[in-house]
């Protein structure tokens, strides 16, 4: 039986929690123990009690994608498989749930599908030019620590899977450095969240510290009709209620 947590990062506007809100009732009542990253830990301690449910508090005014990973260090501190999953991921049904608890999950990192299937369309990290004044002092540090990096998958990271088996412990090192890179490089953006591309230094940070990191083909066809990622350009008709 695996040793499973679940994490959901959740911050901004009410229909993030909302969703967040429907995911942790559907792993909770499944029996996963499930972690919150937020801002409004309050708003999570006031409808659950039980006691599989935790809260990390996330005190940054400085808001940054990044910060999702905060969840798999401590996930694994207590377990030893750690899930992330979006705040604004759709499950259409719990039914792959119980089959989470005995499947063989790949060593390291893991993860679902790639930006391919997105309407980016970018399935490398060499598609992604970074031109822009967003990703200027992030690539050169990227082209200092792993030239190579554009031939890697980019990743799309809403369902993503890390397992203490394979997860070397300088990760969270490199991935930390890649992190003060990217949010370098936004600092003359203003922007409201920051951090944007934390599947490329998961990407990078796995390389750097011999962590495998690779697709899962299988667990993708288990989770295809029952996870549903999405994003500002899926139709309205395919939104989940707590979208509207």
């Amino acid at each position: 039986m695996n040793n499973i947590g679940i994490g959901i990062f959740c911050f901004g506007e009410e229909k993030y929690f909302r969703g967040t809100i429907e995911k942790l009732n559907q792993f909770l009542s499944n029996g996963f123990h499930c972690y919150v990253l937020t801002d409004n830990p309050i708003y999570f301690k006031n409808r659950f009690t039980d006691t599989f449910f935790h809260t990390i508090p996330y005190k940054r005014k400085y808001k940054s994608y990044h910060d999702k990973m905060i969840l798999s260090s401590h996930i694994i501190d207590n377990h030893d498989i750690a899930i992330l999953i979006d705040a604004d991921t759709n499950i259409v049904t719990p039914s792959f749930m119980e089959q989470l608890k005995t499947y063989t999950f790949k060593k390291g990192i893991s993860y679902i599908d790639t930006l391919l299937n997105h309407s980016a369309k970018y399935g490398f990290i060499k598609d992604l030019k970074m031109n822009d004044l967003e990703w200027e002092s992030y690539k050169k540090y990227i082209n200092f620590v792993y030239p190579n990096y554009g031939e890697h998958e980019m990743i799309w990271e809403y369902f993503l899977v890390i397992n203490k088996d394979g997860l070397n412990e300088n990760f969270f090192n490199h991935y930390e450095k890649l992190q003060l890179a990217k949010e370098h490089s936004d600092l003359l953006r203003d922007k409201e969240v920051n951090g944007a591309g934390e599947g490329i230094s998961i990407t990078i940070a796995s390389v750097l510290s011999n962590t495998n990191i690779e697709r899962d083909v299988e667990l993708y066809d288990l989770l295809k009709d029952s996870v549903k990622p999405i994003t500002r350009h899926t139709p309205r008709n395919l939104w989940p209620k707590f979208m509207s």
